[in-house]
């Protein structure tokens, strides 16, 4: 039975600070001192014209921004479409000049032809290590060397048969082998031979698609500046515009504000 009248009580409290927060809200759209409290709380035609002032000032200023901020995002967009088919022109070059192919090692080549320790794959030469290693189930790569630049000799002695490697850099690596493999030393070098022909061949067109490519990202690039050129005249005049009714607005209310703090209130409103 205690706690009956609990109910009622929270309720008055909800309703007084329900009151209590929109009087505090009213206090500070419209203010006043000790005295002048007839043109914050009056029905009266005074009271009202004033509150009117104020608040159509704020509506304006409120419209005006909404006018603006509208106006801009439709210049925006306007041009926004104008240099979308460009911009998207440079983004698929971009792409395409980014999906060029980078080649790696690629596939084996002819691998039953291959002499140990020498394995040839599409864009690199391998010497593998003598023996597998640390578990592996076949010889690690003990140097690995892109074709492009490489120079393959065979040559022979009268107990022997050899390979030459030469670098890009001029250094050497020679691997010898007994004098029967001979032919089979001279096919594993035309091979090495010919894949490094095309191995040269394709990085050659893919330099040349690479340099096309930045070519025409240079042109689509220009388009696309040029295009946003054209359209920054109307966008600066929308945003000019736009700035121009902000500040009117803004000045108006502010000169209904310093109205109220003078003629109504005494207090400047807060916004």
């Amino acid at each position: 039975m205690a706690g009956t009248g609990g109910h009622p009580v929270r309720t008055v409290i909800v309703v007084l600070v329900v009151v209590g927060c929109g009087l505090l809200f009213w206090l500070l759209r419209y203010p006043c001192v000790p005295g002048r409290a007839r043109f914050t709380f009056s029905f009266g035609a005074e009271g009202r014209a004033a509150r009117r002032a104020l608040s159509d000032a704020r509506g304006e200023r409120r419209s005006a921004y909404e006018k603006a901020h509208r106006s801009e995002a439709e210049a925006e967009r306007r041009w926004s479409d104008r240099v979308a088919p460009y911009r998207k022109r440079v983004q698929e070059l971009q792409a395409a000049r980014a999906a060029l192919p980078k080649p790696g090692q690629g596939r084996a080549v002819r691998p039953k032809r291959w002499l140990p320790p020498l394995e040839l794959h599409e864009h690199v030469l391998l010497f593998m290590t003598p023996d597998a290693s640390d578990g592996a189930d076949r010889p690690s790569v003990d140097e690995r060397l892109p074709l492009a630049g490489l120079a393959i000799e065979f040559g022979h002695t009268r107990d022997n048969v050899h390979i030459r490697v030469t670098r890009p850099d001029g250094t050497c690596r020679t691997e010898h082998y007994p004098r029967e493999a001979e032919v089979a030393a001279y096919d594993l070098v035309e091979d090495i031979r010919n894949q490094v022909l095309r191995h040269e061949d394709l990085l050659r067109r893919l330099e040349a698609r690479d340099a096309e490519l930045v070519a025409e990202i240079k042109r689509a690039e220009a388009d696309l500046a040029q295009a946003g050129e054209a359209g920054r005249p109307e966008l600066d005049t929308v945003r000019e515009a736009a700035r121009t009714r902000r500040a009117r607005a803004d000045a108006l209310l502010r000169a209904a504000r310093d109205g109220w703090k003078t003629d109504a209130g005494g207090l400047r409103p807060w916004r």
